[in-house]
This record gives structure tokens, C-alpha cells and sequence, in this order.
């Protein structure tokens, strides 16, 4: 069974399933506060970012960046990484509305088709 490192921008993808980006989302903004702490700085070195984030190049991150603004993708020099503080509110605000849905994802399962679903305005014979 091969096993994968998941990247963040999987993590964002409209199709996972909000439990699972929320937990990956979760080591992600640990793993940068963790970095940021350990390197005394809130702009963490870019390499690091990259392979905490499992992405390939800063082109990756920036492209990221680009998508979500409020993320804290910058530039410094040539390399791409991440305000960290920033990073961190952003991903924790993040963390949140995938809880929140993953959570009313489980009441509709729990609560069966008719729960969520409207009547059909349509007489049927």
C-alpha cells in the first residue's frame, strides 16, 4: 500500500471530503508555528515551508497565495513562504468552516434523505 503526503493545495481542493482538510489543515498550521518558533522569525526559511506543505516549487505557493489572499504568501528576495502569524489566523479561520461543515455534512447523513430534502411542488399520479 503506497502511502502519500497530501499538499495543502489538496488540502483547499473543493473535493475533499471538510473533515479530512480540516485535520490536514490543522498539521499544516502546526507544523509552520512549530517551524517559526524554532527559527525565531515570523517569515520561516522557504524550503521548509515547501516541504511542510509538501509542495514542489515557490511557484506552487504562490499560485496558492494568489488564490487565497488572506493566507500570508510572501515574497522575500527570490523564494516564497509564509507570514506565519498570518498563516496561522488564516488556517485556524479555515480549520473552522471545514468543522462547521463536516459537521452539518454528518446531521444530513444522521438525519436521512428526507430530512434535507423539499417537497416537489410537481402533483405525481
Amino acid at each position: 500500500m503506497a502511502r502519500t503526503k497530501p499538499s495543502l493545495a489538496e488540502a483547499l481542493s473543493p473535493w475533499s471530503a471538510p473533515h479530512d482538510a480540516a485535520d490536514l489543515l490543522e498539521g499544516f498550521r502546526l507544523s509552520i508555528n512549530a517551524l517559526a518558533k524554532a527559527q525565531h522569525t515570523g517569515l520561516p526559511d522557504s524550503m521548509r515551508v515547501l516541504q511542510i506543505m509538501h509542495l514542489g516549487k515557490g511557484a506552487d505557493l504562490a499560485a496558492l497565495g494568489a488564490e487565497h489572499p488572506a493566507m500570508g504568501v510572501r515574497r522575500v528576495g527570490k523564494d516564497w513562504t509564509l507570514d506565519a502569524r498570518q498563516f496561522d489566523l488564516w488556517a485556524h479561520g479555515q480549520v473552522s468552516v471545514f468543522r462547521r461543515k463536516a459537521d452539518e455534512a454528518a446531521q444530513g447523513r444522521r438525519s436521512g434523505a428526507g430530512g434535507r430534502c423539499m417537497q416537489s411542488k410537481m402533483n405525481l399520479f
